[in-house]
């Protein structure tokens, strides 16, 4: 078994794809809390149970359940998979096969069965933005986080000469040490005309100025997205200072009562809107703008992606059809029953062919981007999938 706590490769796609039947794939959201894994292991072992129900249900051989029983015995048994959770685990299973990765974003609980690996929630992993900086900002103090796409936010180092607080900016000129005021009369250090909204901004401002100094640091070329934590009237002050070409995104409230865990859980939510909300946008400029450029047929897809064509490919990871697909000429074989079934015609078995063209795009050098399609049901928007051509058709 090999447990995986970075990102699915290349590589990784490819040991999982084709056919490993019989094939058990679950997906299920868990905690890094470390009173949750008890949680987690449970309901592994239920979904195993329930996958095997099926299985035994559809005709499977008693060697062959003993098979994946063995395999599911060594996932419960490695503390490498429960030592470290993250949000979420996928585990791959088969006769003498298994593969689980540990990931930080957020995946649909989910269990399947069949002949081969349900890839589409996995692919959600890399081909969406998984990794944002953090600004959280009150009148107590401020941090600058850095989330990455295969572990939590973490606090990043500052320079401590920087103001910590809002009484320190209010009492410490740009480029000084502390520097307290006061009468002289035992006065505190910052009184009632320090709280003046003059203060706010002058604090708000020092902060993001120090904030985009250390991001031109790590990202000059502002790729990674900037999630505000901070309520009125800081974050609007904050804002007011922001860079163009940076992504920045307000997440309105007070940030003081929430911990890494917390800080953590809300860039993952608010990345994982950002994607849709940018998924959305593009698919509808493309609808607009983009004639012959579009294609929405899943055989035409294929062979375009065989050959190259394919700049981009959008799908629905909620959403299956079922066929083959040879990787060398693109051509598709649906399974019975338009798609949903498990077999073609003449009982081959038949996977998900989604995921299928997903890979062949990315191994010709192109993109995938994996949509619900509720969510981009207004973006002009008809499934199952959709591919954006390097070049219009003729």
């Amino acid at each position: 078994m090999t447990v995986h706590h970075e990102l699915p490769t290349p590589t990784d796609f490819a040991t999982l794809a084709g056919e490993h039947h019989p094939a058990v794939s679950i997906y299920l959201s868990t905690s890094p809390v470390v009173s949750e894994r008890e949680r987690a292991e449970v309901a592994v072992k239920s979904a195993f149970d329930d996958a095997l129900d099926r299985l035994r249900a559809d005709g499977a051989e008693s060697g062959e359940l003993d098979a994946l029983k063995a395999e599911r015995d060594g996932v419960l048994r490695d503390r490498t998979v429960w030592a470290g959770l993250s949000r979420s685990l996928a585990i791959f299973v088969a006769p003498g096969f298994s593969d689980v990765y540990v990931l930080p974003n957020r995946l649909d609980d989910a269990v399947q069965v069949g002949s081969h690996f349900a890839l589409g929630q996995l692919l959600r992993a890399p081909s969406q933005d998984q990794e944002a900086f953090a600004v959280t900002l009150s009148s107590n103090g401020w941090a600058l986080w850095h989330a990455l796409p295969t572990s939590r936010a973490e606090q990043m180092p500052l320079d401590p000469d920087l103001p910590r607080n809002l009484d320190d900016a209010a009492n410490r000129e740009p480029g000084e040490g502390v520097r307290r005021r006061g009468g002289g009369h035992g006065d505190r250090a910052t009184n009632d005309g320090d709280r003046r909204p003059e203060i706010h901004d002058i604090y708000a401002k020092r902060v993001a100025d120090a904030v985009w100094h250390e991001l031109q640091e790590h990202d000059p070329d502002s790729r990674v997205p900037l999630f505000v934590l901070a309520a009125e009237p800081l974050l609007s002050s904050f804002l007011d200072r922001a860079h163009n070409g940076r992504r920045v995104v307000a997440v309105p409230g007070g940030p003081d009562r929430l911990g890494p865990a917390e800080i953590d859980g809300e860039l993952r939510q608010h990345l994982a809107q950002l994607n849709v909300d940018e998924a959305r946008t593009t698919l509808s400029g493309l609808a607009d703008g983009s004639a012959g450029r579009v294609e929405r047929d899943l055989a035409a897809i294929g062979r375009l992606a065989a050959d190259g064509a394919v700049e981009r490919l959008w799908f629905d990871f909620t959403t299956s059809v079922n066929g083959t697909l040879d990787h060398d000429s693109g051509a598709i074989e649906f399974a019975v029953d338009h798609g949903s079934g498990r077999a073609l015609a003449d009982g081959t078995h038949a996977g998900d062919l989604l995921p299928q063209l997903a890979m062949l795009v990315i191994a010709r050098g192109g993109k995938v981007v994996t949509v619900r399609g509720d969510d981009v049901a207004d973006a002009s928007w008809s499934g199952p999938a959709m591919a954006e051509l390097r070049f219009a058709l003729a």
